[in-house]
């Protein structure tokens, strides 16, 4: 590493990583990253305000002697992992870790952050009360991990509303280490609008994140999660008999009271959503089946909303219910033409009981764990026997459609067909079977709310939240940015929607096409401003210094 730290300030309790290299900035005389961090390659890894920083090896190899942080320490006590954790399977948090450490390569994809549009939604906040409190007791203000948390309004401290980031500004300074008391962070935050009737539900939710966040908890079973849910929904009487069958439309009027109160703004604006007399999508899903890598809002928020201590389901050792086994592979029996028939005879000893779990349909990592032998001594010994190869490959065949056929039946009735994760599959190799079944059992589906009025109602609504961003921009002061279906989708926080699920909405469509503006047409708006800019300067307008100030190439 080309930089070395001759000092280092000490970490102070939940404290993001990057308010510590913040202060470290203000210590050397300013809050940029170049001047500060010069000659470390990496440092736009580790010192930006993300929620999974990388490049931490590098960064704990550049601090000097004495220092107590170490990449776990850090990514423990210094970023938010230890929130999502929980809600993620053992080999994403694993993945996460060594990612965070290295490069961070695939880290927001595989961890399922790309995807999730309550991760847009969020935004940089800090507690007014909290600032004085620190700069109190510790002689500085730093950022907390536990307010940057999705859904966290309120401090969980005080209980007073956070103060928000203007999103916009930090966008443009995203590159600069700002503390919440820096003169311009103040200038441009504002308190979150919240009714008073909100405050003691995002208390609540405030407290259990913290929670979530303080315990370090392993990651969770889903069965035991979905069963605590279930369980309470059956306790509050929100499902049918004994069954455990939810009453949809007692649950979403259980939920609306909850849900109701909360802002319809940032975060819940996305969870918000929902057919008419039903419960959110969200809601149903973690409820029907055992869910992996869902955010953790989601199961924060129902929890609070059916009273459930989700510390206390990690203590549960086996779930209330018993979870779902899939079927063992079958036993697969051929007849004499396809066996070889020199098997009896060339085959002895070890090397028979390799073959007859080949025709078991077994895989060579099996076969080679329960014979104790190596995969290359299983490869070796199918082949060497005429046709084994083939037979080993059918068996295999016959062994995953078997699987896969039962994990669809099974799965089918609480899912459309295309959204079961064997659907594919099957219909590649098994097209057949597949429509047989769809037909035989079609008619599970037929009782499901029709989401086509949903639609309508929300095509209207949007289309116009689109005309209106898209009049806003063009007003907006300042360097002029260009208008496009992506620069509004992430205003209004709807990208992945009008990503996926244009095709309905008519109205957002014809809107987006009139409102959006080509290359040329931004290039000329570009070119105005900047003809008025170089004008009120007093400079000379010239074609170089238009093009130049506009930001933009000549043709």
């Amino acid at each position: 590493m080309e930089l070395k730290f001759h000092f280092f300030p000490a970490a102070f309790t939940d404290e993001t990583l990057h308010s510590v290299l913040s202060r470290y900035a203000r210590l050397c005389g300013g809050h940029s990253r170049k001047a500060a961090f010069a000659g470390n390659r990496a440092a736009a890894s580790f010192t930006q305000n993300v929620a999974f920083p990388c490049r931490l090896r590098d960064l704990v190899e550049s601090l000097p002697q004495g220092s107590d942080l170490s990449v776990s320490k850090i990514i423990t006590c210094h970023t938010v992992l230890p929130y999502y954790a929980p809600f993620l399977t053992d080999d994403q948090t694993q993945h996460a870790r060594t990612s965070m450490a290295g490069d961070g390569k695939w880290l927001m994809l595989k961890l399922g952050v790309n995807a999730s549009r309550l991760e847009s939604a969020s935004r940089l906040r800090f507690c007014p009360a909290c600032l004085d409190e620190d700069i109190a007791r510790v002689g500085a203000a730093y950022w907390h991990r536990v307010h940057q948390l999705p859904g966290v309004l309120v401090c969980p401290h005080h209980g007073d509303s956070l103060c928000m980031l203007d999103p916009s500004w930090y966008s443009r300074n995203s590159s600069q280490l700002h503390l919440p008391d820096d003169a311009e962070v103040q200038a441009h935050s504002h308190l979150v609008s919240a009714g008073l009737e909100a405050f003691p539900t995002l208390h609540q939710i405030a407290l259990r994140s913290m929670q979530i966040l303080a315990l370090n908890l392993e990651p969770l079973s889903p069965a035991v999660v979905r069963a605590g849910f279930v369980q309470r929904a059956a306790e509050l009487g929100l499902t049918r008999g004994t069954s455990q069958r939810l009453d949809l439309r007692r649950l979403a009027e259980h939920l609306d009271c909850v849900f109701s109160v909360l802002p319809a703004a940032l975060e819940y604006s996305v969870l918000g959503e929902s057919p008419a007399d039903l419960p959110a999508t969200w809601v149903t899903k973690l409820l029907r089946r055992p869910r992996h890598t869902h955010h953790p809002l989601k199961y924060i928020l129902l929890a609070t909303a059916l009273g459930i201590d989700l510390a206390g389901l990690a203590r549960s050792d086996e779930p209330s219910s018993p979870p779902f086994k899939r079927p063992p592979p079958i036993d697969i029996g051929y007849s004499q033409a396809t066996l070889p028939a020199a098997l009896p005879g060339e085959l002895k000893g070890l090397s028979a009981e390799v073959f007859k779990l080949a025709l078991a349909g077994s895989e060579a990592r099996q076969i080679a764990s329960a014979l104790g032998v190596s995969q290359v001594y299983v490869y070796r010994t199918i082949r060497a026997v005429k046709g084994g190869s083939q037979a080993w490959r059918e068996a295999r065949f016959l062994t995953e459609r078997f699987r896969r056929r039962a994990a669809f039946k099974v799965e089918y009735p609480g899912r459309q067909a295309h959204q079961c994760k064997d659907y594919m599959w099957l219909y590649r190799c098994d097209r057949t079977w597949l429509a047989a079944c769809i037909v035989r059992h079609a008619g599970v589906h037929t009782n499901r709310a029709d989401n086509t009025g949903t639609f309508t109602v929300l095509d209207e609504k949007l289309a116009e939240q689109i005309r209106y961003c898209a009049q806003s921009l063009r007003a907006r002061s300042g360097k002029p940015v260009l208008i496009s279906r992506t620069r509004i989708g992430r205003e209004l926080h709807v990208l992945s929607r009008l990503e996926k699920q244009l095709s309905k909405l008519p109205l957002c469509a014809r809107a987006l096409e009139q409102n959006c503006e080509s290359a040329e047409e931004f290039h000329d708006r570009r070119l105005r401003w900047a003809n008025t800019k170089l004008l009120a300067e007093q400079r000379s307008v010239t074609r170089s210094a238009l093009y130049r100030t506009a930001c933009i190439r000549p043709k």
